[in-house]
């Protein structure tokens, strides 16, 4: 017979006159016997059996753990224990609430079953939008491939292979690393991470956007429940399209790589292996101070070594990007040679930037599942697992 643990005060004041009433302490003699502990655990939303729940059992004292076992495929557990006045039984499994009862023997025996409850989610509700268009109802997206990988079970846990509408909701689970994949003939890829109480990170999203805040809370709980509204803008597919990249830094008359380009040149990464149908040029620009000719040398240079480095650090495919420095051929603002400029100014023609070239056919990736290119080591996983590493700085 079990009982909660919050009855503990009343039943405490019972429990010896019940224990002899059942006659179960001389019958098994703590020095001689062994009881069983059998039981069942599903889960409250599904009723399914849950595998892999760590089960604890207590002495009587509730102090010293005498047995822990794990359910199997069934969701069952069973173990022997000595022979006790009674027992504490304490079920364990990430993003579900604990449980604990209060156990005596009962037939000779310790059967109980539970029902886990899940931890409250983040519940997003998403919306697809054309990231050229003013976020409006009429300017939304349909028929998108929706599909949404949790790394942190290793399972897909969503797929919408032409979603006829442009919004759909999803809760985010405590405890879990999520990848959410949004795809459509004609734009780019969109990929973005979520992390739910996990590596340092409470709720981060990485990838949802960067012109406004895309991530709005309406409503929290005592930080276990929340709603959010999410706008997940894609990118329509046009050759001559640039993208300009965070700055990446040179030493003086220099084109070595150094760290922090490098990991500006690893996210660059990630977008060309979410968009392996596209070619690309990274271009190199400079300010238009200095000769004309040592500038454009000097940018090619850069640029060459930023390709260069992604072809051997990332794997990026030769055959789809391509370097070009510009020099000061193409500067953002009127800061030529005959104008006198601040330094900000001549910063923002010191860029690199992505332009898309061509089309390699069909996407590459449109046949495979997330799960597939997730768990492809070629593919996402060296990604993944980057960025699981740099969450706790986000």
């Amino acid at each position: 017979m079990c009982f909660s643990k919050l009855l503990i005060p009343f039943t405490a004041l019972f429990l010896p006159l019940f224990l002899q009433a059942q006659g179960n302490i001389n019958r098994y003699p703590q020095s001689a016997l062994t009881v069983p502990v059998t039981g069942a655990i599903t889960e409250d939303m599904t009723h399914k059996p849950m595998a892999g729940v760590q089960v604890s059992v207590w002495n009587d004292m509730l102090k010293e753990v005498i047995s822990t076992v794990t359910t199997d495929a069934n969701g069952h557990y069973n173990t022997k224990v000595p022979a006790l006045e009674r027992y504490s039984i304490k079920t364990q499994k990430a993003t579900y609430f604990d449980q604990d009862v209060i156990c005596t023997l009962e037939n000779g025996k310790i059967a109980t079953d539970f029902v886990l409850v899940h931890k409250p989610a983040y519940i997003f509700d998403m919306t697809i939008f054309d990231k050229a268009q003013v976020h409006d109802p009429i300017n939304t997206l349909r028929d998108c491939k929706v599909e949404i990988y949790n790394n942190t079970t290793h399972t897909q846990e969503l797929t919408l292979e032409k979603l006829a509408k442009s919004t759909f909701n999803f809760p985010f689970e405590e405890g879990n690393h999520y990848t959410l994949l949004v795809r459509k003939p004609g734009y780019l890829n969109r990929r973005i991470e979520l992390f739910v109480n996990i590596n340092g990170c409470i709720l981060c999203v990485d990838g949802m956007g960067i012109s406004e805040p895309d991530v709005v809370p309406l409503m929290s709980h005592s930080n276990e429940l929340g709603y959010f509204l999410g706008a997940i803008d894609l990118d329509s597919i046009q050759i001559g399209k640039r993208f300009q990249l965070k700055n990446i830094y040179y030493d003086f008359d220099k084109w070595a790589i150094r760290p922090e380009a490098a990991h500006t040149l690893d996210n660059l990464a990630v977008f060309l292996k979410d968009n392996p149908g596209i070619t690309v040029e990274l271009g190199s620009h400079t300010d238009a101070r200095g000769a004309d000719e040592y500038n454009l040398t000097l940018s090619d240079k850069r640029a060459q070594s930023a390709v260069d480095y992604l072809i051997a650090t990332q794997g990026i495919d030769i055959e789809t990007i391509t370097a070009k420095g510009y020099g000061e051929t193409q500067l953002v603002n009127r800061c030529d040679d005959s104008v006198s400029c601040s330094e900000n100014e001549q910063q923002m023609n010191r860029r690199t930037e992505i332009k898309i070239t061509g089309l390699n056919g069909k996407d590459p990736l449109w046949d495979k599942s997330l799960q597939q290119i997730i768990e492809d080591p070629q593919l996402y996983r060296k990604v993944i697992e980057q960025e699981k590493r740099g969450t706790t700085s986000r």
